[in-house]
């Protein structure tokens, strides 16, 4: 049971970096917004969405937050694969989830304070949200 839970994980963590793949190929031009794999609710208008990756609450290291994000919810996949593996120890994942809860607190209060309400970045944010839960449960 607890190998199912942490595929669940897993797979909701690749979407989410599937999701920031998107978001970065948007604002970088080579990805159309309008894709068939993106749910409806969930595709970014251009002019609102990408328009965040250009200030201070967009950006970590000087890199967009998507490409970084991307990156990050792919190696949390693997990481999370590694625990009912018997590579990693449950406490790894664990401590990247708390890490993405709190990186998402700041980046959502970024959304508000600069009044935009990105469909994909709150949907990353909501499974990560979700991945954290249920590894709690987990544990």
């Amino acid at each position: 049971m607890i190998f199912f839970y942490y595929f669940i994980c897993a797979l909701l963590a690749f979407v989410g970096g599937a999701f920031s793949f998107y978001f970065n190929g948007v604002y970088k031009g080579s990805i159309e917004p309008n894709q068939a794999w993106v749910p409806n609710r969930c595709q970014i208008d251009n002019n609102r969405c990408t328009a965040i990756v250009d200030t201070k609450y967009g950006r970590i290291l000087g890199l967009p937050n998507s490409q970084l994000g991307g990156y990050f919810l792919f190696i949390y996949t693997l990481t999370l694969i590694g625990v009912p593996l018997g590579m990693l120890n449950p406490l790894i994942p664990l401590y990247i989830g708390a890490f993405t809860i709190l990186l998402a607190i700041y980046l959502i209060f970024g959304l508000f304070k600069l009044k935009t309400g990105c469909p994909i970045c709150l949907t990353v944010h909501s499974l990560n949200t979700v991945i954290f839960i249920l590894q709690l449960i987990i544990y």
